[in-house]
């Protein structure tokens, strides 16, 4: 009978090639972003309502802002580390990258694309969101390599062992931890279903409705998934950072959401 399952990551290194490291880091962001694209360019090309491969057109535009996005915003809320050796703010190979200002940076891409290709921004959000948080559940799994974004130590069945070099201030004594990374990929997994649903066979459904579910969603998850983690450098009002923003992103989402349900029954 099985007693634990004890995840290990087996390191950061996915190949060197002539003393040049290629990291597991980089290469399952990269299978992130290609899985998110494939999809919402699906979605799209299957509703009738773009021009065919449309995501596959606006990619490049995408994967660019949506990287200086993340950069920058986890750059910011983790001044400390970079204060003092500010060109590691440009290695990405190593990890360092936030959530959120790749919404953020993706958003802006797909606001001046829709604006220069005269296409609703709405509708390119809502076709974006099935990938989006596809490729988020992909790209948790680099968390996974690096030995980050783990929880509060934790002793049972499905645990993380994290190696001592890599263990923050206050832990070096615990082994085995939270494997937070598991946890939002496969509640992230769960909601890329109900977006997949949406859009497939609820098609009837208003404008929005999909970004709206998605940011809904993954809001409410990475809220209490923050709120094991012991890696956050910043608080608000006692609570992670990440953990701030997705709390004022789920009310908005809510409050648009109940206006809306209002408008449809009044």
């Amino acid at each position: 009978m099985l007693n634990e399952l004890i995840l290990s990551s087996p390191g950061r290194v996915f190949v060197s090639i002539n003393g040049f490291d290629i990291y597991n880091y980089g290469v399952i962001m990269a299978l992130a972003l290609l899985a998110g694209t494939l999809v919402s360019n699906y979605l799209a090309d299957k509703s009738g309502r773009f021009f065919k491969g449309i995501f596959i057109d606006i990619a490049p535009f995408l994967v660019i802002s949506g990287i200086i996005g993340a950069r920058v915003w986890y750059c910011l809320i983790n001044y400390e580390q970079y204060v003092l050796f500010p060109f590691e703010i440009l290695n990405l190979r190593t990890g360092g990258m936030s959530i959120h200002g790749a919404i953020l940076g993706g958003f802006i891409a797909l606001l001046v694309y829709a604006k220069i290709k005269n296409i609703s921004i709405i509708s390119l959000c809502d076709y974006a969101s099935p990938g989006l948080i596809l490729g988020q559940a992909i790209g948790r799994w680099g968390n996974f390599f690096n030995n980050e974004a783990f929880g509060i130590p934790y002793d049972g069945f499905l645990k993380l062992y994290i190696p001592p070099a890599m263990r923050p201030y206050g832990f070096t004594e615990n082994s085995f931890f939270h494997p937070a990374f598991l946890y939002e990929s496969l509640a992230d997994l769960i909601l890329f279903v109900v977006l997949f649903y949406v859009l497939t066979v609820k098609t009837n459904m208003k404008p929005g409705t999909s970004a709206l579910i998605y940011l809904t969603g993954y809001s409410f998850i990475r809220f209490f998934v923050e709120l094991i983690r012991i890696d956050s450098t910043l608080s608000i009002i006692g609570l992670p950072f990440p953990a701030f923003v997705s709390l004022i992103i789920f009310t908005i989402s809510i409050i648009i959401f109940i206006s809306n349900l209002i408008k449809v029954y009044k």
